[in-house]
């Protein structure tokens, strides 16, 4: 009887774990996209949304921006991110230095609820793509 009673227990435990668990994982995960994909689709004449999330000196730097981008460096992005609920059903095409950034930036907004692709490289890559001109 004390070893039916121990199995049940475990079973209830399990549900319970894997339950728990699955809450913990992100409900909406972002995806990935090459700058080549990106420079393609501003070619072709797309409006894009592109959210730089480097500092201001870094944005007005050397390596530059994307023409048209929205600054909102990570250290402020969870108390600006609101800025950007006008655009939940857009795509949110997130850049950054060199892709580490922005990948933090693209699991926060996809938390919260916005569709988002990391741009893979950051502006090293894009600036690379521009010099294979």
């Amino acid at each position: 009887m004390r070893a039916k009673f121990a199995i049940i227990l475990i079973v209830i435990f399990q549900i319970l774990s894997n339950l728990v668990l699955a809450q913990d994982k992100p409900k909406t995960a972002y995806q990935n996209i090459t700058p080549e994909e990106v420079k393609a689709r501003l070619e072709k004449g797309e409006k894009l949304f592109l959210l730089d999330v480097r500092t201001p000196e870094e944005y007005n730097g050397p390596l530059g921006h994307i023409e048209g981008s929205k600054l909102i460096p990570l250290q402020e992005l969870d108390k600006k991110y609101t800025e950007l609920d006008s655009l939940k059903d857009k795509e949110i095409i997130v850049y950054c230095r060199s892709g580490n950034r922005s990948r933090f930036a693209s699991l926060f907004l996809a938390e919260k609820g916005f569709k988002v692709k990391n741009m893979l490289g950051g502006m090293k890559a894009w600036n690379r793509l521009k010099e294979k001109k």
